[in-house]
């Protein structure tokens, strides 16, 4: 059990935040070098059945750009590892509950749809000016990014936790078909709740998630992220109903408990790296 639990947290912090997901396995024996050539020396070799995960899906000189189940990244010659399916994303229905959940008003059907994204953003679609430095800037945010904004931003996560029973999840009320709310500041002794970025996993990820054998669920995130510095990769969304719990919106109220109405929902990817000194 104690090995499974540690490939598990292994696997979710060495797989980089990639537009896809991508495993591969050497087939014969293969050098790992340090650039895409013989030029120099190996950095070790690998047998075959040493798993792999492919940092790019583009060869260099007929060698993929990977990392070793170790954390190690490197070079190998394409013809001697295998491809391995490639993983896309979850399913579009899960736990008889569709995209769009089940709201009874368009407009929310159709933002309930941008919550349950299943596809992970492309290089392409990353804004890269999404920092969260930008994002927790004061004074109306309400245009400041677009729901068709893939982001990757870096915080310190304050607090993992179950997040409350909406239409988007069909109304489930069992902690594994609701989404988890993570809490994402600036650093440790930042602690103000008006300068909080909130980040969702929706079960549809979790459980997609789980498929590779990373633990998505509340207490596998809490363990894994809560209290440290985490990337999170996912999609920009305008969470409205919001507008009125975050300071960037409504400057001042004593109930805020947020920075902004923004939020990545979905998340698609998450790594642990280290904080900023």
């Amino acid at each position: 059990m104690r090995k499974l639990l540690f490939f598990a947290l292994v696997l979710a912090v060495v797989r980089p935040p990639l537009a896809f997901a991508q495993d591969a396995v050497v087939s014969r024996n293969v050098n790992l070098r340090n650039d895409p050539s013989t030029q120099n020396p190996a950095i070790r070799l690998l047998l075959p059945g040493a798993e792999l995960v492919l940092l790019s899906q583009t060869r260099t000189n007929n060698y993929y750009n990977v990392r070793t189940m170790a954390g190690e990244p490197g070079w190998v010659y394409a013809p001697r590892v295998r491809l391995l399916p490639a993983l896309t994303g979850p399913t579009q229905i899960f736990n008889s509950c569709g995209l769009e959940g089940n709201a009874s008003r368009d407009d929310i059907r159709e933002r309930n749809t941008l919550k349950n994204r299943f596809t992970a953003p492309q290089t392409s679609d990353i804004n890269t000016a999404i920092t969260l430095q930008a994002i927790l800037q004061p004074g109306e945010d309400d245009t400041r990014f677009q729901d068709s904004d893939g982001a990757v931003v870096t915080g310190f996560v304050f607090d993992v936790k179950a997040g409350s029973t909406e239409s988007v999840n069909c109304g489930a009320t069992t902690v594994q078909f609701k989404d988890t709310h993570i809490e994402v500041t600036l650093s440790a002794t930042d602690t103000d709740p008006t300068r909080r970025f909130i980040v969702e996993v929706t079960p549809k990820w979790r459980a997609f998630m789980a498929t590779s054998g990373v633990n998505w669920s509340n207490v596998g995130l809490r363990n894994m992220i809560e209290g440290q510095c985490a990337e999170f990769t996912g999609w920009m969304f305008w969470d409205r109903h919001h507008r009125g719990d975050a300071e960037n919106t409504d400057r001042g109220a004593g109930n805020n408990w947020r920075a902004t109405a923004w939020e990545i929902h979905p998340v698609t990817a998450v790594r642990v790296v280290p904080c900023p000194n």
